[in-house]
C-alpha cells in the first residue's frame, strides 16, 4: 500500500465501493441517458435506416478521446484525474482550468436531466400553477433529494445505480427484442442517408452528442476495486454495451415507423410513439418508465464522480483542505458532493432568468469535450513524467499512439464544440459566461497560490507529486 502523498497527514481513505459490476453500471449509466428517448427521431430523420452506422461511427469517434484517459486511469487511478493529470503532466494552472470544465460540463449535465426529470414528473402530476414554474420549482427540489442518497455510504448510491441501469436496459432491451420479432416489416438497414452526406454528418452529430459520458469512471480511481484493470474493462464493457443498445433500439425504431423527414422531426416521445405500435399498453408504460430510469442513472453517474475534482484541489490546497475531507462514517467525500449540488442548483436558477433546458445540454457538451481535448494532450507526456506509473500500467499505449490520439480527438471533438455552438440560438451568452467562469477562476488560482507561498508552501515541489492513495 502507497502511502499518501498529500498536504494533510491523517487523511481519510475514500472507501472502495466499486467492482467491475459498478464500474459497468456507472459507464452505462451516464452515456444512456434521456438523450438517446429524445434524440432518436431527428437521428433517424437525418440517417433513415443507416442510422446504424452513424452510431457506430459517432461511438468510434467518442471512444478515441477516451483512450488516452483509458491509458491515464490505468496508470495512475485516482480521485479527481481530471485536475491531477493535467496538473502534473502539463502544469497547475492548466489542471484548474481543467477542472473547471469537468465540473461545469458536469453541473450542466445534472441542471439538463433536473429539468427534464422534472418535465417527466409534471406531465403526471400537476400543483395547479404555471406548468414552466412547476418545472423549475421541481427541478430545484430534484438535486436536493439526490444528496440526500450520498449522506450514507456510496454502496447504496452503487446500487440504484446498479438497479436503475437494468431497469433502463431491460426497458430498451423489451422494445429492441420484442420489436424484431412483432414488426410486420423486416430491420432494415442501409449505407447511404435519405438527405445525403449532409444528412448524415447531422446524424453522427447528434449520435455523438448520446455517447458521451465515458469520463465520469476514470474520475473513481481511489474507489474502484483493481482500479487499473477494472477501470478500463469498465469503459470498453460498458461501451459495448451502449453501442449494441443504441443499434438495436434504432434499427427497430426505423422499420417500425415510415419515414417521412418532417414528421420525425415533429415527434416529442418517438421511443414510445414506435412502441405503441406493437406492444401492449403495460409495456408501453414500462419503455416511458425507462426514461425516468435513464435520468436517474445519468444523474447518479455525475453526482458520485465529479465532486471528486473538488477533492483531488483540496489536497493540493488549492481548495480549502476541507472542502475535500472524506467523512470517516461515509468514507465519501460529503462536502464536495454538497459543493457540487450547490453549483448545480445555482446554474439552474438562471432558469428564472430565461435560460432555457437547451442552455444546460450545450454548456455540458462544450465542457466535457474541453476537458477531453485538454487531457488527450496532457496524456503525452505519461510515459516520460512517470514512466514507472506507466509501465505498470494494465493498458499500455506507446507514445507515438498517443500523439495521434491527442490530435484525432482534437480534430473530431473541435468541429464539434464549434457546430453546437453555431447551432444555438445563445451561443454568445453561453461563450460569455464561460469565458467569465474561467476567468475567474484563473483570478482565483492566482491569488491563491500566492497566499501558499506566503504561508512557505512550496508550490512547484507540492505539484509535482501524485496525490492519494493506491489500492
Amino acid at each position: 500500500m502507497a502511502k499518501a502523498e498529500s498536504a494533510h497527514t491523517g487523511e481519510v481513505r475514500l472507501g472502495r465501493a466499486f467492482g467491475l459490476g459498478g464500474g459497468v453500471a456507472l459507464v452505462v449509466g451516464s452515456i444512456i441517458g434521456m438523450g438517446i428517448f429524445a434524440l432518436l427521431a431527428p437521428i433517424t430523420a437525418s440517417a433513415g435506416h443507416a442510422l446504424w452506422l452513424a452510431f457506430i461511427i459517432a461511438m468510434f469517434l467518442s471512444a478515441v478521446g477516451v483512450i488516452p484517459i483509458i491509458q491515464a486511469a490505468s496508470a495512475i487511478p485516482r480521485a479527481g484525474i481530471g485536475y491531477l493529470l493535467a496538473s502534473r503532466l502539463s502544469n497547475p494552472l492548466v489542471g484548474s482550468i481543467t477542472s473547471l470544465w469537468a465540473i461545469l460540463g458536469g453541473a450542466c449535465t445534472t441542471c439538463f436531466v433536473c429539468i427534464g426529470f422534472a418535465g417527466n414528473i409534471a406531465a403526471f402530476w400537476s400543483w395547479g400553477i404555471d406548468k414552466d414554474l412547476e418545472i423549475k420549482i421541481l427541478s430545484l427540489i430534484i438535486p436536493v433529494l439526490f444528496m440526500g442518497l450520498y449522506l450514507f455510504k456510496l454502496q447504496i448510491a452503487n446500487w440504484v445505480q446498479i438497479v436503475m441501469v437494468v431497469l433502463k436496459l431491460i426497458a430498451l432491451g423489451v422494445f429492441a427484442v420484442v420489436g424484431l420479432f412483432m414488426l410486420k416489416n423486416p430491420v432494415q438497414l442501409s449505407f447511404t442517408s435519405p438527405q445525403g452526406v449532409t444528412g448524415m454528418v447531422m446524424a453522427i452529430v447528434l449520435c455523438y452528442s448520446a455517447c458521451m459520458g465515458f469520463q465520469v469512471i476514470a474520475e473513481m480511481g481511489e474507489e474502484m476495486k483493481n482500479p487499473k484493470r477494472n477501470i478500463p474493462l469498465s469503459m470498453i464493457i460498458g461501451g459495448l454495451i451502449v453501442l449494441v443498445i443504441y443499434i438495436m433500439v434504432g434499427a427497430v425504431f426505423t422499420s417500425s415507423i415510415p419515414y417521412d423527414y418532417d414528421t420525425l422531426m415533429k415527434m416529442k416521445s418517438p421511443l414510445l410513439d414506435s412502441a405503441n405500435t406493437f406492444l401492449a399498453p403495460g409495456w408501453v408504460a414500462f419503455i416511458g418508465f425507462g426514461a425516468l430510469f435513464a435520468a436517474v442513472t445519468a444523474l447518479n453517474a455525475g453526482a458520485i464522480a465529479l465532486p471528486r475534482e473538488f477533492v483531488s484541489q483540496a489536497r493540493d490546497d488549492l481548495l480549502p483542505a476541507g472542502i475535500g475531507k472524506v467523512d470517516r462514517r461515509t468514507l465519501t467525500p460529503i462536502r464536495s458532493v454538497g459543493l457540487y449540488f450547490l453549483l448545480a442548483m445555482l446554474l439552474l436558477l438562471l432558469q428564472f432568468a430565461g435560460i432555457d433546458i437547451d442552455f444546460y445540454g450545450v454548456l455540458a457538451a462544450v465542457g466535457i469535450l474541453l476537458m477531453t481535448i485538454v487531457g488527450a494532450f496532457v496524456v503525452i507526456n505519461l510515459p516520460v513524467r512517470f514512466p514507472e506509473e506507466y509501465n505498470k500500467a494494465y493498458i499500455k499505449i506507446p507514445r507515438p499512439w498517443l500523439i495521434v490520439l491527442a490530435i484525432v480527438t482534437a480534430a473530431t471533438s473541435i468541429p464539434f464544440i464549434i457546430g453546437v455552438m453555431l447551432n444555438y440560438k445563445n451561443t454568445v451568452l453561453m461563450v460569455c459566461i464561460l469565458i467569465g467562469l474561467t476567468a475567474l477562476f484563473i483570478v482565483y488560482y492566482l491569488l491563491r497560490v500566492r497566499w501558499l507561498k506566503k504561508q512557505g508552501v512550496d508550490w512547484a515541489e507540492r505539484t509535482k507529486k501524485i496525490t492519494g492513495f493506491e489500492e
